[in-house]
């Protein structure tokens, strides 16, 4: 091979590689990052499912039941109120059963049908004076009424972004006539923007189950919506289940001046996870003004 050939071959094979077909989006199933070439190498052997349906929610409720440190920081805060609490988006009880193991009686409101069928079949594997205390209720949390007062409302997972502004508006609006005067008002958040990290970040996820994940946060400064997905454990062979959704971007600020501006005076904001594998959660205490005799704390 003379000069020139070798020099045509080289420029050919440079002209291949990068050219080389890269992960299409419907190979991704639109997932972003290091998360979405997993699922594209995976190809048909990918199994992926939103938090919609019945598979992708179960698989979120395992991988949130394994973050404890806002589950522990909510029951913190409980403990010392007097009186029934409201547990909003409830799920499948991540938050309901151990407020209920408080001793405190619980009204756990769900929009989800299915959400609230497995939340009963859990508690009918409770002890009977546990699974006595709770009541369930299916209702949208940005608009209801139950005919009862509470001490507190927890709404944690971060699921006030699951709702846009007129939805919070609602929620707020809802969560104030149902606060006795010193009750108290607990809503978590991620806090994106917080800490400097790349803008994919994960690792794996050991769940209560026995279950273990990978589990991917997908968000570029300035955006307004972030992704997480999670993977179940790949063995090598036969299907990997796969769970994405995209939320809103709702950082602790923004919260807590929407807060604030529906009525409310925050009492504390508090950091309850450290930053690294997943963005920071922040859990935000609100009462309503006349409860609060000093000045707020945050």
């Amino acid at each position: 091979m003379n000069a020139p050939q070798a020099a045509a071959l080289a420029t050919s094979r440079f002209r291949r590689t990068m050219t080389a077909p890269r992960a299409t989006t419907t190979a991704t199933h639109g997932i972003p990052g290091h998360a979405g070439r997993i699922v594209a190498s995976l190809g048909p052997r990918a199994e992926v499912h939103t938090a919609c349906d019945a598979v992708g929610s179960a698989m979120l409720a395992d991988v949130g039941d394994a973050e404890m440190q806002e589950v522990r920081a909510v029951l913190r805060l409980v403990l010392g109120v007097d009186g029934p609490v409201l547990d909003l988006a409830a799920g499948v009880g991540r938050l309901t059963v151990p407020l209920l193991a408080l001793r405190k009686q619980v009204t756990a409101l769900e929009l989800s049908g299915d959400a609230i069928a497995r939340l009963v079949h859990r508690l009918q594997q409770a002890p009977a004076a546990l699974r006595e205390r709770c009541t369930t209720v299916q209702a949208d949390m940005a608009d209801f009424r139950i005919d009862r007062a509470f001490a507190a409302v927890v709404l944690g997972g971060a699921s006030v972004s699951l709702l846009d502004e007129v939805g919070r508006m609602g929620l707020y609006r809802s969560v104030r006539r149902h606060l006795t005067p010193e009750g108290r008002f607990l809503v978590s958040t991620i806090d994106h923007g917080a800490a400097v990290l790349p803008p994919e970040v994960g690792g794996e996820v050991q769940a209560p189950s026995g279950r273990s994940y990978r589990v991917y946060e997908y968000w570029e400064r300035g955006a307004s919506t972030w992704t997480l997905t999670a993977l179940s454990k790949d063995s090598g062979h036969g299907p990997v289940t796969v769970c994405t959704t995209t939320q809103r971007v709702l950082g602790a600020a923004q919260l807590q001046v929407e807060l604030e501006r529906a009525g409310f005076s925050v009492v504390s904001r508090t950091q309850v996870t450290e930053p690294g594998q997943r963005h920071p959660v922040v859990l935000i205490e609100a009462a309503l003004p006349d409860a609060v005799t000093g000045p707020a704390l945050y």
